[in-house]
């Protein structure tokens, strides 16, 4: 039974024989996109460099499948089968291929090493790319993407492929994906000496503001406005298409993607909403760890009956702290 498994999916397979090339091809063409830089080629651009990186990811389990497990690894469904000698053999069964989920899960039990925040960041913006409008989409607002992918391909084609990253892409790809990287990474260390320099008073938002992007052609690159010297103040101006955001607008979305993992935790394992709406400004802003507003500052208000400081996990259900809340629920 194992050996017609084994023979029937063989025809299929050789499609999947040749991942590496998928992958390399996948990318020379993205770059190839980015080049050009017009609108539906920058999106292009986003989904080919984010597919091959993910193929050279498969290339890597691909290798290191067992033999006559038709290429187990790479499968999204493994199933033990007798190997004929007394012994269990795992095989990989079906067409369909392991998603981002399943690679990430290997890689950890197989030792396989690359840098997921940097994928993040491109799948980040692939999927921003793929559900909103960015009017003023432009090669400036992707070089981030270029970027990452140059430096996830530079240490997991060396040090898990065994390909020199070089040759495996060809001079010419390469040289862009360089000078792209190198600008980026310029205008990168600007925006975040600049950022750093403001006097946030939340670690959060400190911590979260690197991450926003421009609502306009999602670029990365965005710097205080000229005069911001506080929160209070503080605009961010995109170096890619010179649009402006205010503190409104991108605070909630700093602390969002500073706070991602305990927000994730408030929904799988019931723990305390990480930030919720500030009593002052309105806005998702107020931090439970700091209690503390980081768009206005507002600190937590007074107990309307003892005067005593509302904690800030009790604001958003009275304006009385637990222990007069406490009392006034026993007299009713």
């Amino acid at each position: 039974m194992l050996r017609i498994l084994l023979n029937s999916t063989r025809l299929a397979n050789n499609t999947l024989m040749d991942l590496l090339t998928n992958a390399v091809e996948s990318i020379q063409i993205g770059v190839e996109d980015y080049d050009d830089g017009s609108r539906p080629r920058l999106l292009s651009a986003v989904r080919n460099i984010h597919a091959g990186i993910l193929l050279l990811y498969k290339e890597a389990l691909l290798r290191r499948s067992p033999p006559d497990s038709n290429e187990a690894l790479i499968k999204a469904k493994i199933e033990p089968w007798p190997d004929g000698s007394g012994g269990i053999i795992y095989v990989g069964v079906g067409k369909k291929t392991v998603d981002t989920q399943q690679i990430e899960y290997r890689f950890k039990r197989l030792g396989i090493f690359t840098d997921w925040k940097l994928l993040k960041s491109i799948t980040d913006l692939r999927n921003d790319v793929e559900h909103y409008y960015f009017p003023n989409l432009c090669k400036e607002a992707i070089a981030g993407v270029v970027s990452s992918a140059f430096l996830i391909i530079r240490q997991f084609a060396v040090a898990e492929l065994g390909e020199n990253p070089l040759e495996l892409l060809g001079q010419e790809t390469w040289d862009e994906m360089l000078k792209a990287s190198e600008v980026y990474n310029t205008e990168r260390q600007e925006c975040d000496n600049a950022l750093a320099a403001i006097a946030w008073k939340s670690d959060a938002l400190k911590a979260g503001v690197t991450k926003v992007r421009c609502g306009d052609c999602g670029s990365d690159l965005l710097k205080p406005g000229d005069g911001s010297t506080s929160f209070s103040d503080t605009t961010l101006e995109c170096r890619s298409c010179g649009s402006v955001r205010d503190p409104d607008s991108f605070i909630p979305e700093a602390l969002a993607e500073a706070l991602t993992s305990e927000a994730y935790l408030t929904m799988t394992d019931g723990a305390e909403e990480p930030y919720l709406r500030c009593h002052t400004c309105l806005l998702e802003t107020y931090v439970y760890a700091e209690d503390r507003c980081a768009h206005c500052g507002e600190t937590a208000p007074e107990c309307e009956l003892c005067g005593a400081r509302i904690s800030s996990w009790e604001m958003a259900s009275s304006t009385l702290c637990g222990r007069c809340y406490h009392v006034m629920s026993k007299d009713d």
